[in-house]
């Protein structure tokens, strides 16, 4: 049976591809009447991308941002983002996005929480699987249909015409390819790398401290000019001083010397 030509090949090959693609994977059979290692390793197969958002109060946001950086290293994580503001009341406020190797991730939670009172705690895990299944099976169609054109385009049997046409369809395959495999490569850095999100920020001053930080401030500042005052006396002093005495010592040797010429 002869060839068919490149033309037909193309649609073929294509065809081929589109009938070997299988049907989307099937949501995951449900959980229950699991045993707990059976649970375990059901989880354990799924894709999961766990996100939290922690919102904590803490004495010194300056500090606290330390020991967040701490609790980091500690755990293989990295400090994605972090932004210091201060809000009406002139108090720190920190955002910090931590990026945590998913094994991580209950640790670093834990840990984080231990830095300052949680006023607001959100935990969440979205499940890609059936996702990433799909993804998947499409990347597999695409890559046999790469693999048959360039196995036509090697034959060297068609005319240039229908060569020409053949790699035009094989660059738009592989650029589809290569786009699946960049959204594979980011979802599976998603599910590698869980994400915090980490709000800081310090208690606002109350109105008792609203009324006395004025008065505090009054004071200071009076203790600093009295302060200065004094350095400045004891500065005149010290340099008058030593005039003061020398004037004393003319006056007394010569008091009594002109005492002595008006007798005379």
């Amino acid at each position: 049976m002869s060839s068919p030509p490149a033309a037909d090949a193309i649609s073929f090959v294509v065809a081929s591809g589109q009938a070997n693609a299988v049907e989307p994977a099937a949501a995951p059979a449900p959980v229950a009447r699991m045993t707990a290692p059976q649970a375990a390793g059901y989880w354990a197969s799924q894709k999961l991308i766990r996100t939290a958002s922690l919102r904590i109060q803490v004495k010194d946001v300056t500090a606290a941002l330390k020991r967040v950086d701490t609790i980091a290293r500690a755990h293989e994580s990295l400090l994605a983002d972090t932004k210091v503001t201060q809000d009406a009341e002139a108090t720190n406020v920190a955002q910090v996005m931590l990026r945590i190797p998913t094994q991580r991730f209950g640790e670093v939670v834990a840990a984080l929480t231990e830095i300052g009172t949680v006023r607001d705690e959100a935990v969440g895990t979205q499940d890609i699987t059936k996702e990433y299944a799909d993804l998947e099976t499409r990347l597999g169609v695409k890559q046999q249909t790469v693999a048959r054109l360039r196995t036509l385009l090697d034959s060297h049997t068609a005319k240039l015409t229908d060569v020409l046409q053949v790699e035009q369809e094989l660059a738009r395959e592989i650029t589809e390819l290569e786009q699946l495999k960049g959204e594979r490569r980011y979802y599976d850095q998603q599910i590698s790398l869980s994400t915090v999100t980490l709000s800081l920020f310090e208690r606002a001053p109350t109105h008792i401290a609203q009324l006395s930080n004025p008065i505090t401030d009054a004071l200071r500042s009076s203790l600093q000019v009295l302060g200065t005052s004094i350095g400045t006396i004891i500065y005149v002093l010290v340099a008058v001083t030593p005039w003061v005495v020398l004037t004393l010592l003319v006056v007394w040797f010569v008091k009594p010397l002109r005492q002595k010429l008006l007798r005379n």
